[in-house]
C-alpha cells in the first residue's frame, strides 16, 4: 500500500524539476531513540541496517519469534506496490530497517522511499531527475538497496542513483541534507580526474547493452528538442570518449565514511576497446567531501600496474571496467572495508589486455580512513570467463585448529569459497596455483596457472570430464561421451574456442561450467551464523558452452557471437558485409539424451552448508526440492531406473536467524521456474519460502507466498512483532511483501526477549 498523498505529489512533479523530495514526517510514536543503543557488527539487534543485515554481511538476525513451530502460520501483513512509480527490469532490492522505519529503492529511476513497517504505507519518497544521464545509464534499474547511517542524533539514508549521483536524505523526512555536497547531492562523476562536458543524445532510447547508442558531447549552442527528445538538455558528465560509468549496488558506511564504487556496461559483447575503469572512493558522511580514491586499474607507477602488459593508463586500448559492482562488507573494529572486484573489459576474450590484470577478480581490503590497500588476493588471473566477483564477502570469527581466526570468506561464480584471515589476507586453507588449459585463440594469452582452494569443496559443478558423465549402462555412457566431445573438455577454466572451428582441433565450442551466472551470483550468495561458524551458500549448477567470433562492427578482435552493425555508435560495416544470423555464445549445446542430463546427479547447486571451523560440507539441499525425470522413451534407457534429479536451477536467496535458515527459490529456481517439489513429486504450483533446521538441513516448515521472491529477504522486529520482507516482480508489477505471525501468536513476546545477540 502507498500513501495516496505521497503518490499524488510525486506525479505532479514535472521533468523540469531536478529534485523530487516528498517528506511525510513520522508520527512521534513511530520513532525510536537511537542514542545509547548497543550495536553488534554495526547493527542494532532486531534491525537490518545493512544490505547484508550488518557490516559483516552475515545476513543473520538473532530474532526467534518466528521459529520452526510457527513458520507455517505466517501470513501476509501487507504488500507495497512500486508500480505507480514506474517499471523495472526485475526487483532486486533488499530493504533496510532502522529506528522504526523500512527503507527501499524502486524502479529504473531508483526512487528512494520510507515505509511504515506495520502498515506498508509510504512515509516519504525522493527522486532525482538526471536527464540524459539517467536515459543512457549503463545500469538502469532500481539497484540493490540503500545505506543507512546515524550518530545517535541524526539519521541519514544514502542513495546512489543510476546516473551516478549520491544523495544523503534525512531518514525521518526524505529531505536532502543541505550540508552534504550541493543541496544534499554529490555528483560522483566529479573527483575522478576526467573532464566533464555538456552532454547530448541523438535518439530517445536507453544505452544498448553492447554500449551502442551512448550520449555524446554537446555541440556549441545545442539545445533540447522536446518533440524528438534529442539534443542537449543541460546535463553535464564525463566526456563520452572515455566511456560510461554507473552504479548498481548500495554504498556502505563504515566509521563515518561512505565507501562507494561504480559499475560499467555489461561485458558480453561491447563495441569499444576502451572504457572508464573501476574506482573505490571514500566520502565524509556528514559533508560529502571526497576523502580518498583507490584505482581498481592501477595507474602507471602504482602497485600492480605491471600486470597490464600493454599499459594501464585510462584511455589505453584494452583498459576499462574492473568495476566492483557488487555489494561490500566491512570490519568497523579493524577499520577495513572488503571490496569484491569485477573483471576487465570484455568477458570472454582478453587479447587486448595481456597480463594478470590487477585488481580484476580480486578481494581487496582497504583502510577505510585512507583508502590504502592493506592486502588483496586475485582469484582469477586474466579472466576470460566472466567470473567477476559477484557478492559481498562474509565475515565471521571462528576457532580453527584451536586458534581464533578473523575470517573473510568470498563466494564466487566459479563455485569456490576463498577464505582468508581478514586482517592479514593469509589464506585460512592452502590455495594452490595450479596449471590450467591454455587458449589457442589468436592474440589470446591466458594465465599459466589459476589459484585453486584446497577447501572448502566446491558448491557448483566445474568443467566437464569423462567421469562427470552418466554411465547407467555402457551404451548410455558412450552416447553421453559422444555429446560431451562436441566441445572442448577439461576440469575447470576451459578457454573458449572460435565458432568457425579453426582452433582446438576443429571444435566449435568449449564447455562452460559454472557459466557466467555462477555458481554464486548477485541474486544468491551466502549467509553465516556468527554463533556456530556455519556458512550457507545459495548457488546454482549447470552446464553450457562458450564460443567466440568476430563482430564485424566492433573494435574487438573477438567477442561472444554478436552483430552490432547498424546500431548507433557501432563501427561501419566492412566492405562486402552481409548480415548473418548470429546465436548466443552462451547457449547450451546438446546436454541431454531424451530429456536426461548427460551429467551425473550430484549434490551441487542449491544450498550447501559448510562448517567453517573445519571447511567441511555438512549438508546440502536442492533449490525447492527434487523431482523425478519423466520416463525416457528412448530404448537406450530400457530397464534403467533413473535417480531423482535435484531442482538445481536458479539462485536460492538465504538468510538465517537464531534457529532457522530461511530461503526463497528466487525468480528462476525451484517453484519460480515450475520445478517439482519433494512432496510426492508434485509441481510447486505456488511460490514458497522455506524454513530449514540449520544444524541438520532438514526442512521444518514452508509457507506459500503470493509471488516468487526476486531478491534476498530480510527480517526485523517492530513493535514486538517479527516481520520477513522480500521483493517480488518485474516490469510494471514490482513491490515488497511483508509476512508476520497472526496477532494472537505474538502475544507476550516482546522485542527484548527475541532480539538477544551475543
Amino acid at each position: 500500500m502507498m500513501n495516496r498523498n505521497a503518490v499524488r505529489r510525486l506525479g505532479m512533479v514535472g521533468m523540469g524539476v531536478s529534485v523530487v523530495a516528498l517528506g511525510l514526517a513520522l508520527r512521534a510514536d513511530r520513532s525510536e531513540a537511537v542514542q545509547g543503543r548497543t550495536t553488534v557488527r554495526g547493527n542494532v539487534p532486531g534491525e537490518w541496517r545493512y544490505w547484508g543485515a550488518d557490516a559483516w554481511s552475515t545476513r543473520y538476525s538473532s530474532l526467534d519469534q518466528i521459529n520452526a513451530s510457527n513458520f507455517g502460520s505466517l501470513e501476509v501483513a501487507w504488500q507495497w506496490s512500486a508500480s505507480p512509480l514506474g517499471a523495472d527490469e526485475y526487483y532486486r532490492t533488499t530493504p533496510l530497517y532502522a529506528s522504526g522505519r523500512l527503507f527501499t529503492v524502486a524502479t529504473t529511476r531508483r526512487v528512494a522511499a520510507a515505509i511504515d513497517p506495520e502498515k506498508g504505507e509510504t512515509l516519504w519518497m525522493w527522486r532525482l531527475d538526471e536527464g540524459i544521464r539517467w536515459q543512457k545509464a549503463p545500469r538502469q534499474f532500481a539497484g540493490r538497496g540503500l545505506a543507512y547511517w546515524t550518530d545517535g542524533a541524526n539519521e541519514r539514508v544514502i542513495v546512489v542513483t543510476p546516473g551516478y549521483h549520491m544523495a544523503s536524505l534525512d531518514a525521518k523526512t526524505g529531505i536532502p541534507d543541505p550540508r552534504f555536497g550541493r543541496n544534499g547531492v554529490v555528483d560522483l562523476m566529479e573527483g575522478l580526474d576526467l573532464p566533464l562536458v555538456p552532454l547530448a543524445v541523438d535518439d530517445s532510447g536507453p544505452l544498448i547493452i553492447s554500449d551502442a547508442a551512448p550520449y555524446r558531447q554537446a555541440r556549441p549552442g545545442e539545445t533540447w528538442n522536446p518533440v524528438t527528445k534529442t539534443g542537449a538538455d543541460g546535463t553535464v558528465g564525463i566526456d563520452p570518449k572515455f566511456g560510461q560509468i554507473a552504479n548498481s549496488s548500495p554504498a556502505i558506511v563504515v566509521n563515518d565514511v561512505i565507501v562507494v564504487g561504480n559499475s560499467s556496461i555489461h561485458g558480453y559483447y561491447p563495441i569499444r576497446v576502451r572504457n572508464i575503469p573501476g574506482y573505490i572512493r571514500g566520502f565524509d558522511v556528514r559533508t560529502g567531501r571526497q576523502l580518498w580514491r583507490f584505482n581498481l586499474i592501477p595507474q602507471p607507477g602504482e602497485f600492480g600496474a605491471e600486470t597490464w602488459e600493454n599499459g594501464s593508463r585510462v584511455g589505453t586500448e584494452g583498459v576499462g571496467k574492473n568495476d566492483a559492482w557488487a555489494t561490500y562488507s566491512a570490519d568497523p573494529d579493524l577499520g577495513l572495508v572488503y571490496i569484491p572486484v569485477g573483471m576487465p573489459l570484455m568477458d570472454e576474450y582478453g587479447g587486448h589486455r595481456p597480463g594478470d590484470n590487477l585488481f580484476g577478480n580480486s578481494i581487496v581490503a582497504l583502510d577505510v580512513k585512507t583508502g590504502k590497500r592493506k592486502w588483496h588476493f586475485q582469484m582469477v588471473h586474466h579472466d576470460i570467463w566472466d567470473y567477476d566477483t559477484p557478492m559481498a564477502p562474509n565475515l565471521m570469527d571462528v576457532t580453527i585448529n584451536g586458534r581464533l581466526r578473523k575470517v573473510v570468506a568470498q563466494t564466487t561464480k566459479q563455485g569456490w569459497i576463498y577464505a582468508f584471515d581478514r586482517e592479514t589476507g593469509e589464506p585460512i586453507w592452502p590455495i594452490v596455483e595450479t596449471p590450467v588449459l591454455q587458449s589457442d585463440v589468436p592474440g589470446e594469452k591466458t594465465a599459466k596457472t589459476q589459484p585453486i582452494p584446497s577447501r572448502p569443496a566446491p558448491y557448483s559443478h566445474q568443467g566437464l570430464e569423462e567421469d562427470d558423465l552418466i554411465d547407467y549402462t555402457p551404451a548410455i555412457r558412450d552416447s553421453a561421451l559422444k555429446l560431451a566431445r562436441q566441445c572442448r573438455m577439461g576440469p575447470y577454466y576451459i578457454p573458449a574456442v572460435l565458432a568457425d572451428g579453426s582452433t582446438s582441433g576443429g571444435l566449435r565450442c568449449s564447455w562452460y561450467a559454472p557459466g557466467a551466472s555462477g555458481g554464486v551470483n548477485i541474486d544468491g550468495g551466502a549467509a553465516v551464523d556468527p554463533e556456530t561458524g556455519m556458512m550457507f551458500v545459495g548457488g546454482q549448477s549447470g552446464l553450457g558452452t562458450i564460443q567466440l567470433q568476430k563482430d564485424p562492427c566492433s573494435e574487438f578482435r573477438y567477442s561472444s557471437p554478436r552483430d552490432n552493425c547498424g546500431l548507433l555508435g557501432a563501427l561501419p560495416p566492412p566492405p562486402g558485409y552481409v548480415r548473418q544470423p548470429v546465436g548466443s555464445g552462451r547457449q547450451a549445446a546438446v546436454t541431454q539424451i531424451d530429456g536426461v542430463s548427460i551429467l551425473k546427479p550430484k549434490e551441487l547447486g542449491g544450498i550447501t552448508a559448510y562448517d567453517m571451523t573445519t571447511g567441511d560440507k555438512k549438508w546440502w539441499l536442492p533449490n525447492g526440492g527434487v523431482f523425478r525425470t519423466p520416463a525416457p522413451t528412448s530404448p537406450l534407457f530400457a530397464g534403467v531406473t533413473l535417480p531423482p534429479q535435484p531442482a538445481i536451477g536458479g539462485q536460492p536467496q538465504v538468510i538465517n536467524t537464531r534457529t532457522l535458515m530461511i530461503y526463497g527459490t528466487g525468480r528462476s529456481g525451484g517453484a519460480g521456474r515450475g520445478g517439482r517439489g519433494a512432496a510426492g513429486g508434485q509441481p510447486l504450483i505456488q511460490p514458497q519460502l522455506f524454513a530449514i533446521d540449520k544444524a541438520t538441513g532438514k526442512q521444518v516448515a514452508s509457507v506459500r507466498i503470493p509471488q516468487v521472491n526476486t531478491a534476498v529477504p530480510m527480517t526485523f522486529m517492530h513493535r514486538g512483532r517479527q516481520y520477513i520482507v522480500f521483493a517480488y516482480g518485474q516490469g510494471a508489477n514490482t513491490g515488497l511483501t511483508a509476512l508476520t505471525l497472526p496477532a494472537a501468536s505474538t502475544g507476550g513476546r516482546g522485542s527484548g526477549e527475541s532480539s538477544r545477540e551475543r
